[in-house]
């Protein structure tokens, strides 16, 4: 990872949405989800997800909320590891977009779990068997960036912890077409399309540059 620097990070969806206010059965079980959404997802398209790393750096964290700062146990001045990465379908298109956040872990085998450039957090977790639980504290909309539009997407933020490790932050935002992000009644019907053949919202190319 390159020498640490300042990067602004906003993870947090607009709060005040519960899961259960979204019409769409497979976008409810996402944001409820306490397991790996990696296979979740997997296990509703039948194809298998890749990874692929955006950012991952260390830096100290910019937060609108201090809450977030005391939940992961930093100051804004504490170098943390900043990753953002993207679940692609076998035709490259991106299915979600992550971040997470929050101090290196101690053990070296639950950092590279949490720095893996090939394998998913979800999955390296899994097959390593190590303890995991998952905290949710925030079920929202923010915005999915598309080829020349963006849209509503659907996005949740939950603190994960692995082992004895300090909690990371982690905030998952879903492409609409695979998670709808309808709400309530008149706000759309019909069910989310299969991961493998996602293609309504094509992935875009990011300005954060690629991990080293």
């Amino acid at each position: 990872m390159p020498g640490t620097h300042r990067t602004p990070v906003s993870p947090l969806p607009r709060p005040g949405i519960r899961a259960q206010d979204f019409t769409d059965p497979f976008t409810r079980r996402l944001l409820l989800n306490e397991g790996s959404t990696t296979e979740l997802l997997e296990r509703r398209g039948r194809c298998r997800l890749g990874l692929r790393v955006v950012e991952q750096t260390l830096a100290p964290l910019h937060l609108r909320d201090g809450r977030l700062l005391d939940m992961l146990g930093v100051t804004p001045q504490t170098p943390c590891l900043v990753r953002r990465t993207e679940l692609v379908s076998p035709e490259g298109t991106a299915v979600s977009r992550n971040l997470v956040i929050g101090l290196l872990p101690r053990s070296d085998e639950v950092t590279q779990v949490v720095t893996h450039h090939s394998v998913a957090l979800g999955r390296s977790v899994n097959l390593r068997g190590i303890p995991q639980r998952r905290t949710l504290l925030s079920a929202g909309l923010t915005t999915w960036q598309g080829t020349g539009r963006t849209v509503p997407a659907v996005s949740r933020g939950y603190l994960l912890h692995l082992d004895d490790e300090a909690p990371l932050y982690v905030a998952e935002t879903f492409n609409p077409a695979v998670a709808p992000p309808w709400r309530g009644t008149g706000t759309g019907t019909g069910t989310a399309a299969p991961v493998s053949a996602v293609r309504a919202v094509p992935a875009v190319t990011t300005a954060l540059g690629r991990a080293s």
